[in-house]
């Protein structure tokens, strides 16, 4: 459970409690990505671009895993294998949907960015991906809210009484 302070109303710690899991599950997600990426790349010389393939596998499954029991609950709801496959579809959907996003706002901000910007060079590609991270981000809220899990209980509504 996530603390929240008592003072927010219920629909809105509700909210921020989802998102904050979210988030969680991300960072959990990055760290199985790059984890499982060095640990093939370097421990066991796979090529980087395969080992890459690989990475983004075990760290979609994870998170999967991590956002149906925690994040949306659905692992309750959700529980024949047919059900649970087509979960999955449609959270890699989502998660590849959202990989290509992220990418090409990563390219257009990179191109944009270096036209504009002179002499720095080596922080142009961070920026570009945390700018490309945070529009992919809104579309896998979105898209794992509305279609991956749509079987999780729905939020309250934000105006009460």
């Amino acid at each position: 459970m996530i603390a929240l302070p008592a003072s927010l109303s219920p629909s809105l710690r509700a909210r921020l409690e989802r998102i904050l899991k979210f988030a969680t599950t991300g960072g959990i997600g990055f760290a199985v990505d790059v984890g499982t990426l060095t640990l093939l790349n370097a421990g066991f010389g796979v090529n980087p671009y395969v080992a890459r393939v690989f990475a983004i596998a075990v760290a979609m499954f994870t998170t999967w895993m991590i956002n149906r029991r925690w994040t949306w609950k659905v692992h309750d709801k959700t529980t024949d294998a047919r059900a649970v496959a087509a979960e999955g579809v449609r959270y890699v959907t989502v998660a590849v949907g959202a990989a290509l996003v992220n990418y090409g706002i990563y390219a257009a901000t990179l191109y944009t960015l270096s036209g504009l910007v002179q002499g720095f060079d080596d922080l142009l590609p961070p920026v570009a991906a945390v700018v490309g991270t945070a529009v992919a981000m809104f579309v896998s809220w979105f898209g794992y809210s509305h279609f991956a899990f749509r079987h999780a209980d729905p939020l309250p509504p934000l105006r009460e009484g």
